[in-house]
């Protein structure tokens, strides 16, 4: 199409044929180049399983959660779980986070592969009161259980590892771990630092920030002891498993190599106390030139993936957020 529309456009100005066809490239001895895709190899996707089988994703899908589930205002796209197709209902579903749980929050997810006493499906499926009176699903007849037969068949799935339409089985998500600036107080002391965490004394507070800003840096006597209290959370290991909790500082917003100008790194603790458990990092600001801005990155790890906070590709309001000025 495009050289159809070069050679009316170059024709129209009145060159001849010989000059367009040269201009175009359509001269029938010109090599085609080539294709830099062509060379790739994709591999092989798992082969679709057996959709006649009632108990895989598919035929469960097909036969019930489409036809009795995915109708209008229900899981029809409105909310989650969404059951329109088979890949939307096993994204939704297996290893997904519940909204609505009983009064006990027994629940994590909407499915748990090989287990349902833990998925709150079969729950809902099997229970007149999950969390209401006659709240049992599907609520076309409120009340009215699903045919058995079909709630075996979803059993059944569960139970075999709620494998995808290709019959695998999902995996455990694993987020990496995320990372929270909380509050400072000038002390060095454990009960300090809680009573810090109990008063909520935070750095964001505009008194503490330069200008009164609050993404700007927050002001820091020469010589202070400061315990920074750091929040972390993460889905699947506990905090006090966590790995590498450290704090780096530098002058440089975007450089925490041990080069860096005033580089320094400091490693966090755990303290488990009765109301609170978390990180936290203890320094004094005479590690750090007077009238300087101190930028700080904080690293953690579940040890499988890193977490930094700033990020390099952050905004400077960020980076300024997560830094202290040390008064002359």
């Amino acid at each position: 199409m495009m050289k159809m529309k070069n050679i009316a456009l170059v024709a129209a100005f009145g060159f001849s044929m010989a000059v367009v066809a040269s201009f175009v490239g359509c001269n029938s001895e010109t090599e085609i180049p080539p294709n830099p895709y062509d060379n790739i190899v994709y591999p092989t996707p798992p082969a679709p399983i057996d959709t006649l089988s009632p108990n895989t994703i598919v035929a469960i899908h097909r036969d019930i959660l489409q036809p009795r589930c995915a109708v209008p205002g229900c899981h029809d796209g409105n909310f989650e779980p969404d059951f329109r197709t088979v890949q939307s209902s096993s994204s939704t579903m297996v290893y997904a986070n519940i909204v609505k749980n009983d009064p006990d929050s027994s629940f994590t997810f909407r499915v748990v592969p090989f287990d349902t006493a833990q998925s709150v499906l079969h729950e809902r499926l099997t229970n007149c009161c999950f969390a209401n009176t006659n709240d049992r699903m599907p609520q076309d007849n409120i009340g009215v259980p699903l045919e058995s037969s079909y709630i075996q068949r979803i059993e059944n799935w569960i139970m075999d590892g709620a494998k995808n339409m290709f019959g695998e089985i999902p995996s455990y998500p694993n987020q990496a771990p995320q990372i929270g600036f909380y509050v400072g107080v000038d002390t060095m002391s454990i009960d300090g630092v809680i009573a810090a965490a109990n008063q909520n004394f935070p750095l964001t507070a505009t008194g503490n920030r330069i200008d009164g800003v609050y993404y700007n840096p927050f002001i820091l006597a020469d010589n202070r002891n400061v315990a920074l209290v750091i929040g972390v959370e993460d889905d699947s290991t506990a905090l006090a498993q966590l790995q590498g909790s450290m704090m780096k500082f530098s002058y440089d917003p975007d450089d925490f190599s041990a080069s860096a100008p005033g580089f320094h790194q400091q490693n966090a603790q755990f303290i488990n106390y009765p109301g609170f458990t978390f990180w936290y990092v203890q320094f004094n600001t005479n590690l750090f030139n007077p009238d300087n801005v101190v930028y700080m990155r904080y690293y953690v790890s579940d040890g499988e993936s890193q977490t930094e906070m700033p990020r390099d590709e952050m905004v400077i309001q960020y980076k300024t957020f997560w830094s202290f000025y040390v008064l002359p």
